[in-house]
């Protein structure tokens, strides 16, 4: 479970609170009946994925999908495309997706974040993070 989809949940649940009158009792009931677990930090995908589907049922409304192109056979998972844009988001300073899908191009021959395959991701997040490693020790060097 990431940052951003912790944050998700609990801006679902301030809506659901807001709009629809839940209190923290019905936010734990639909935490242990989708997600089984206790906290929101303890979901894995499967379980975010439920939680956010049913909170978009009560009309909550979210770009997570169109953000990380939600769950696709054969393509890089949602935590991958997040990991990918907080790396580059790191070593360019900048959340320039152009620059990204020009990057994965050059590197890779993948036109675009959205159409990286898991090896594909897995290998710009290799490379991200080595170049993020080296700027980070050029930058303690200077």
């Amino acid at each position: 479970m990431t940052r951003e989809q912790l944050a998700l949940v609990h801006m679902a649940k301030k809506h659901l609170a807001k709009t629809q009158g839940w209190d923290e009792d019905m936010y734990r009931v639909m935490l242990r009946q989708l997600g089984g677990v206790e906290s929101a930090k303890d979901l894995d995908d499967k379980g975010f994925a439920q939680i956010m589907e049913y909170a978009n049922s009560w009309g909550f409304r979210s770009d997570w999908r169109e953000r990380t192109f939600g769950r696709r056979p054969g393509m890089a998972t949602p935590r991958q495309v997040e990991l990918i844009r907080d790396l580059w988001r790191e070593w360019t300073g900048a959340d320039d997706d152009a620059g990204l899908d020009k990057w994965m191009e050059r590197s890779f021959g993948t036109s675009a974040l959205r159409f990286a395959t898991p090896e594909v991701a897995a290998k710009a997040i290799t490379g991200l993070k080595a170049m993020v490693r080296r700027k980070t020790t050029k930058a303690a060097r200077a």
